[in-house]
């Protein structure tokens, strides 16, 4: 499995990325069975972005294992690596996007922070998609961790007031157009924000702009200030600003789009002429895991087919396994969204800018003007 990795040289110091930024333990208890039920025997904690660990889903794994999975509040990519690499990640299991936590694997490695695994510990993780084998994380041989879903973000729109005729509707100019002034969001975070206004100017590396870049995306952005109804920063704020119909367009995830279906409205996510956001997120065992084998049962849940399915239905973010993706016929892969990397639009990995600290600093002007 090592040999179908890729190995991580590049690093990110902890005070780096602590500078950026901003326990648990195993609980003992009765296990029984009770009309079938399985009652959690511990209590594995974990760090983990809102859409893999849905109660629905968490159930799951309990019925199974008898393990309950108590999800900590997710804040960001960078704040994840901050609390791993200061030494005190307690968590059972953490997962964030893949391409942001590639540069700190070293640093992590080297200070004894990650714990490696092997396919006999998760042994689902044969069933990977070849097209996410990239995304494992080795250094020296060792894995320390495996891509579990993916999926991708762009404009959702309410087609009550904005119809697919619409001219503008394949591009993130939904969210800049001043006929849209008053009736759109953003969310209130450099990475994303800045990656997605930087394809609408045109700018085709978005990675690799330097600060004069950088200036004229913040003032664009600013000009376009008062057309933003709102700067989203949490989850269910953005999808209050949608349910009200406050907004009636606005830069979002599939949950979002997902939640707001099953609210019975007519929200649906554009692909972006200009390149549609794409992105992978990884899970990875700390070294300080209070119960590693805990820990393996519940990577090799997230990488089962069964978990894969129920997450697509229920999330809408797609499995990084390949026998999740079989398990849909090929017309519900298709409405699902498995097939958007077959479609022959643009796609563009939301990846690690060369200047993260730039890229920051440009937003916090952004906010302040």
């Amino acid at each position: 499995m090592a040999a179908m990795g890729s190995t991580i040289n590049g690093t990110i110091s902890r005070r780096r990325l602590l500078g950026l930024t901003g326990a648990a333990g195993a609980l003992a208890a009765f296990g029984s069975l009770t009309s079938g039920r399985v009652y959690a025997a511990s209590t594995l904690d974990v760090l983990m972005a809102p859409s893999p660990v849905r109660p629905e889903l968490l159930e799951l794994f309990e019925k199974q294992s008898g393990i309950k999975v108590r999800p900590a509040p997710y804040v960001s990519p960078t704040d994840t690596m901050g609390k791993l690499l200061s030494g005190n990640a307690r968590f059972g299991v953490m997962n964030t996007l893949s391409d942001l936590i590639k540069p700190s694997l070293s640093e992590a490695v080297d200070r004894n922070l990650l714990r490696p695994w092997n396919v006999a510990s998760v042994p689902n993780s044969k069933h990977l998609a070849d097209l996410f084998k990239s995304d494992i994380m080795t250094k020296d041989g060792q894995t320390y961790s495996m891509p579990i879903y993916w999926g991708y973000n762009a404009v959702l729109y309410n087609r009550k007031f904005i119809p697919d005729s619409e001219p503008l509707v394949n591009s993130w100019g939904l969210l800049f157009d001043d006929k849209f002034k008053g009736r759109v969001a953003i969310r209130d975070d450099a990475h994303e924000s800045i990656h997605m206004t930087a394809l609408y100017m045109g700018h085709k590396q978005p990675l690799e702009m330097e600060r004069s870049d950088l200036k004229e995306v913040v003032k664009f952005l600013v000009s376009k200030k008062g057309n933003f109804r709102a700067v989203w920063s949490k989850f269910a704020e953005a999808v209050q600003l949608m349910a009200t119909e406050e907004v009636h367009a606005m830069f979002g995830w599939l949950l979002m789009r997902k939640t707001l279906q099953k609210q019975g409205m007519d929200i649906v996510g554009n692909h972006p002429k200009e390149g549609l956001l794409w992105w992978v997120h990884a899970a990875f065992i700390p070294r300080q895991a209070p119960s590693p084998e805990d820990s393996f049962k519940f990577l090799n849940f997230l990488l089962s087919a069964e978990y894969g399915a129920k997450l697509t239905e229920s999330a809408g973010v797609l499995s990084t396994s390949q026998a999740a993706k079989d398990s849909f016929s090929p017309g519900d892969q298709k409405v699902h969204g498995y097939d958007i990397l077959e479609r022959g639009g643009p796609m563009v990995r939301l990846g690690l800018p060369k200047r993260l600290d730039l890229w920051l600093e440009a937003w916090a002007e952004f906010k302040a003007a």
